[in-house]
């Protein structure tokens, strides 16, 4: 039976309800100085303006070592009644100091890792993030997406990818399916960083999901051109296969603290938006019914540490 493991335990994927499928409620990166947030009660008060909105689950795609506080995302979703997914995994090579103790890790060692988050007592972590470059695949980063193959094989979590700039979408889905991971198990983010509906529909024609968070980033690009693709690529057969989320990683972008558009900008402003122009329909597989089978999983008994990794058992 598919679970999606939420902080709070393993809920009914039908329960998730209207969901931000990317979010970030605390983050610190050597890559924005001054802009980290790691504040519990303003991750707090901000998560309130998301469910006002119309959310009932968001989806935390930070990673080890770069601000993630399981705890703190168990008291948000306790004082907010928001289901929230946590992470493991590692970023892209370019959040990581040269020195940093996580490259030093084996691809072993970092699988382990992963499957303690997913299986082990505590705050447990349902999905698993990892990260490439603009247009290549870092040493770092061969290692952790073979590490995440690893720890999906042992688990059946689903793997969340950054992509840079929407490149190498493909390129991705076709290295893990090297590893044995299913594209149907694959998210790939930020595709409309690279608003290409042809470039993504041919990696959407592998089965991996697509997931567009640019919403309210209006210095880059307006609404108008994230709603072009989505229908882009809704027209070419693929609107069961899309998910949105806001990717809110920055202080500067939080209500809470000061900043803007805010967490609930996706809800409140930008999902009325899709429903006038796209259609109700549209928005219900988006926001409900994708979610709840690209972030399910059928549990699968937890190998012991001993136990090789099994992508390493492949030809």
């Amino acid at each position: 039976m598919n679970v999606v493991r939420t902080v709070q335990g393993d809920i009914d994927p039908s329960g998730m309800g209207p969901t931000d499928s990317h979010e970030h409620l605390f983050f610190v990166t050597l890559l924005q100085p001054g802009d980290e947030f790691v504040d519990v009660d303003l991750a707090i008060a901000e998560a309130r303006t998301l469910v006002d909105a119309g959310a009932r689950t968001l989806v935390d795609w930070t990673p080890l070592e770069l601000g993630r506080d399981l705890e703190g995302l168990l008291r948000v979703s306790r004082a907010t009644g928001l289901h929230v997914v946590a992470a493991t995994g590692v970023h892209r090579d370019a959040h990581y100091s040269a020195d940093h103790p996580l490259r030093a890790e084996t691809a072993d060692g970092l699988a382990r890792r992963f499957v303690a988050d997913i299986g082990g007592p505590g705050v447990r972590s349902g999905v698993i993030k990892i990260g490439a470059s603009y247009h290549r695949l870092q040493p770092f980063e061969r290692k952790a997406l073979a590490a995440a193959a690893d720890a999906h094989l042992i688990t059946g979590v689903p793997l969340c990818v950054h992509t840079e700039h929407g490149t190498m979408g493909l390129g991705i889905v076709e290295h893990l399916q090297r590893l044995g991971v299913a594209p149907c198990s694959v998210i790939l983010a930020h595709l409309d960083r690279n608003p290409d509906p042809v470039e993504h529909a041919e990696t959407g024609a592998s089965g991996a999901w697509l997931q567009l968070d640019g919403p309210g980033r209006t210095k880059y690009w307006p609404d108008s051109t994230v709603l072009q693709l989505i229908s882009d690529l809704a027209d070419r057969g693929l609107s069961t296969q899309l998910l949105l989320g806001g990717d809110t990683g920055r202080r500067s972008m939080m209500r809470a603290y000061g900043g803007g558009p805010g967490l609930d900008y996706l809800f409140a402003r930008f999902k009325p938006r899709l429903e006038r122009e796209l259609g109700t329909e549209l928005s219900r597989l988006i926001f409900v019914e994708n979610p709840a089978r690209a972030f399910a999983f059928e549990p699968r008994p937890r190998a012991g540490d001993e136990d090789p990794p099994v992508s390493h058992l492949l030809p």
